[in-house]
């Protein structure tokens, strides 16, 4: 017997009445004063009031306040089993009455009776009910016909009730996808699962509460920062998650291991990870091998030892908590030491003895028991802009803080020579020197930048004096360190990161270090951005996920349904307003201040062919009285006048699309000819000297709906800024492909500051280009052909050192051979965006 049970009958030996009573009101969750009342008076109409006060203050409720009391659940569970066995007419009775009263509850309250009727009666026909009501409260919970407020409270209600309830019932999938729902929707844990479903039912729970949620990213030259809502500098991403928390997986591409960091972000919140990184690189500049862990090293040591075995490590790591993490010549981590220590890291040449300092004590630990002791004491921290050797004669190298790098030799105490082997354009934060007779004897400097520069040390065989070698790092280096065969390990923090949220999708994140060649004045947030035109009066943000620039021309005499798209910055959306500049001169210029001063991120200006010279230069300059906005011209003015604007339209390359398009259904030698001077028009636009400005990419006039869709898709693939309708975006069919597009593109610097090489693909109906910025590669394909499917032929070596191409879409990885050629198949109008990796 179990202890209710005991509880129960013991009281129900001296007050009969009041376990009566009790019975009566156990098929409902809660109990409150009215309820009672009338439950009193329809079942034991004898009674007096003071039943109701005995049962509040019983041994048989678990909690009651002012309003309600709720009986304990293995109380409640015992007598409505009870009640079922003794008494099925009464059952029946109450559960009617129960039925009746709660007719107007909440939806919560009326799904949890009638479970614990079915559990009672499970033949009577109640499970369709049971299913009606659970999918009614899901839907409430996931937001569906409901406020965001009113779905919180009945995922609160849903936890609150759910421990009442049978362990039976709690097993039901209905009853478990509620819980689960309502933790995701308050942003809490799933709960445990004894029955061990299957996760893609759990994944399923969740994923009807969740919806695209805007993430501002920003990357730093340490890491990256997520925010919510996006940071005025960020980039927007979206992620499936509720308005409480967004979860994101952070993954290195340097990582040694590919466990990726979950990042769980809170609604007003931002996080930052930062990533340690540490490449070796060979005497001509090679990479031989590269970690990445998260988080910030505090110390980082080196030594020759450059094998695997986990007695010994070629790197040393120490973190904030004391723990030195070990990783062997290839990168992988061999151990890690939980030794509280505080700095001073350092390894013996072989890697065979860690050392470190915990509280103002040097500590050596061996890596194996049979190994020499190190008797080498390091001394204090070093000053890592200082290199001293003493052999026959001693040599010291040095850097100034304006990055100005000096050697000198000294023999016998005196001073023999000096000399500046260069200078970087940096302060220099760490320097390395090659071991002593190498064979060209050089100086290695970082500063927190993602150059890794080499100048020579005189007086030996090898580059000449003026020689410079720049290594580009794909992190920004602080530490350098030389290694015996003339190369170099290099440490510092940042470099590219991938997010992957929880609905599959996945960006790719580098900080922006890259130089600018073109267009330096453009703001750095529009630089490659796409533009979407769209109608104020018909169309809202709301409409058009993944756009983060919106287009728009104003009503003449009227700017507020432009104005009032404001309401969308906080979710990262750009705004691009058109200006007529045909009008007199002082209310142009009172325009273009009003919509300045209310916020608007970029004017577009029609008219501007014969506008006056001096007005289009009055506009500049009160656009760059502003911060990061943006003057584009809506026609392609005369030369001259292009330098007054950040972008100007690309009219050449854009009539060559046209023409290319729309010769898909002429004769094969017009179509092939036309799709000839589209390369060449492509390689004169992005090629050539920089340009003050940058290009804009309309569609041309006049196309089907998928001739548009297809000139949307190359010119996506090109650098500049494109400019689409918002109309097929807004199409379902042809939206969807083109939105997939659009995330691809804002989220790889290669596809929107990239430079731009046109391929040979071995057909002329398929157009190719790579696009390339700093290791971030893409190779775009468009199969131009009206009605056939076209393969495109790589041949060894034309995308050079790459080794595979990977789908961003759905992760996919075609290895590429080094031989012989490889083939990609293209569907009628079809487009596909390929990672290019490297080796």
């Amino acid at each position: 017997m179990t202890s209710a049970a005991r509880t129960v009958e013991d009281l129900a030996r001296i007050r009969p009445e009041l376990v009566a009573l009790a019975r009566c009101v156990s098929l409902t969750i809660s109990v409150d004063h009215g309820f009672l009342r009338r439950a009193r008076l329809r079942f034991l109409p004898r009674t007096t009031a003071g039943l109701e006060a005995e049962l509040w203050f019983s041994a048989l409720v678990e909690a009651a306040d002012t309003r309600s009391l709720l009986l304990r659940p293995e109380v409640a569970e015992h007598l409505r089993t009870d009640l079922a066995r003794t008494a099925p007419a009464l059952l029946r009775d109450v559960r009617d009455f129960t039925a009746a009263e709660h007719a107007r509850a909440p939806l919560v309250v009326r799904l949890y009776e009638e479970l614990l009727w079915s559990g009672l009666h499970p033949a009577d026909h109640a499970d369709p009910e049971v299913a009606r009501h659970a999918e009614r409260v899901l839907r409430t919970v996931s937001g569906h016909d409901t406020s965001e407020d009113a779905a919180d409270d009945t995922g609160r209600w849903a936890l609150h009730y759910a421990h009442r309830l049978p362990r039976h019932l709690l097993d039901r999938d209905d009853v478990w996808r509620i819980q689960v729902a309502s933790c995701e929707r308050l942003g809490l844990d799933p709960p445990p699962d004894p029955a061990g479903r299957r996760a893609r039912l759990t994944a399923q729970a969740r994923g009807s509460v969740q919806r695209p949620m805007v993430v501002g990213v920003a990357a730093r030259s340490d890491g990256i920062v997520l925010s919510r809502p996006p940071a005025d500098d960020a980039r927007t991403v979206l992620a499936q998650g509720t308005r409480h928390r967004v979860r994101i997986d952070a993954l290195s591409p340097l990582s040694h291991a590919p466990d990726p960091v979950r990042l769980e972000l809170l609604d007003g919140q931002s996080v930052q990870l930062s990533f340690t990184v540490v490449q070796r690189l060979g005497p001509e500049g090679n990479v031989r091998m590269t970690l990445s862990h998260p988080g910030v090293a505090l110390d980082v040591a080196v030594c020759d030892f450059t094998g695997t075995s986990t007695e010994a490590a070629h790197c040393a790591l120490l973190f904030g908590d004391g723990t030195i993490v070990l990783h062997g010549g290839d990168g992988r981590e061999t151990g890690r030491l939980s030794v509280g220590a505080a700095g001073g890291l350092a390894l013996s040449p072989d890697g065979s003895v860690v050392s470190y300092v915990r509280d103002g004590i040097r500590h050596h630990l061996p890596l194996r028991s049979d190994g020499a002791p190190w008797t080498d004491v390091p001394g204090p921290e070093p000053d890592r802009t200082v290199f001293r050797a003493v052999t026959d004669h001693t040599l010291e190298v040095r850097a100034t803080s304006d990055g100005q790098v000096t050697a000198t030799t000294w023999h016998d105490s005196r001073e023999t020579s000096s000399w500046r082997p260069g200078r970087a354009p940096w302060r220099v934060t760490a320097l390395a020197v090659t071991p002593p007779g190498a064979d060209h004897p050089r100086v290695a400097v970082v500063g927190s930048d993602t150059t890794l520069i080499e100048f020579p040390l005189r007086g030996s065989p090898g580059p000449p004096p003026d020689w410079r070698r720049d290594t580009l790092l794909r992190f920004c280096a602080d530490r350098v360190f030389a290694t015996a065969d003339g190369g170099w390990v290099v440490s510092g923090r940042g470099g590219p990161v991938e997010l992957s949220t929880e609905d599959g999708r996945v960006y790719r994140v580098l900080p922006d270090l890259e130089p600018v060649a073109e267009a330096p004045n453009l703001p750095a947030w529009s630089r490659g951005c796409v533009l979407v035109e769209t109608d104020p009066l018909l169309e809202t943000p709301a409409n058009l996920p993944d756009v983060v620039c919106l287009a728009v021309t104003l009503p003449e005499g009227s700017d507020g349904p432009a104005l009032r798209m404001f309401a969308e910055h906080p979710r990262g959306v750009r705004l691009i307003v058109g200006v007529d500049v045909s009008g007199p001169a002082e209310q142009v210029l009172d325009t273009v201040v009003r919509l300045l001063d209310h916020g608007v991120d970029g004017l577009r200006l029609h008219g501007a062919d014969d506008a006056d010279a001096a007005l289009l230069a009055d506009i500049r300059h009160l656009v760059d009285g502003y911060d990061e906005r943006l003057l584009l011209c809506a026609s392609d003015p005369p030369g001259p006048r292009r330098e007054a604007f950040h972008v100007v339209p690309a009219s050449a390359l854009v009539s060559a699309l046209g023409f290319a398009v729309r010769s898909r259904s002429l004769p094969a030698g017009v179509f092939e000819a036309a799709l000839d001077q589209l390369r060449s028009q492509i390689s004169t636009t992005f090629g050539g000297r920089p340009r003050p400005y940058e290009w804009e990419l309309g569609l041309p006039p006049a196309l089907s709906p998928n001739a548009q869709l297809l000139a949307a898709a190359i010119v996506l693939s090109l650098p500049g800024c494109p400019v689409l309708p918002a109309v097929p975006l807004l199409t379902s069919a042809r939206g969807a492909a083109l939105h997939r597009l659009l995330t691809l593109r804002d989220h790889h610097l290669a596809l929107s500051r990239g430079d731009c090489e046109v391929l040979d693909v071995g057909t002329p109906h398929v157009l190719a280009v790579a696009r390339r910025y700093g290791d971030d590669e893409v190779l775009c394909l468009v199969n131009v052909a009206e009605m056939t499917p076209k393969t495109a032929v790589l041949p060894p070596g034309l995308l050079g050192g790459t080794v595979a191409l990977q789908d961003p879409v759905d992760g996919s990885v075609v290895a590429v051979p080094e031989r012989t050629s490889l083939s990609l198949h293209l569907a009628v109008r079809s487009v596909r965006w390929l990672r290019m990796l490297p080796r």
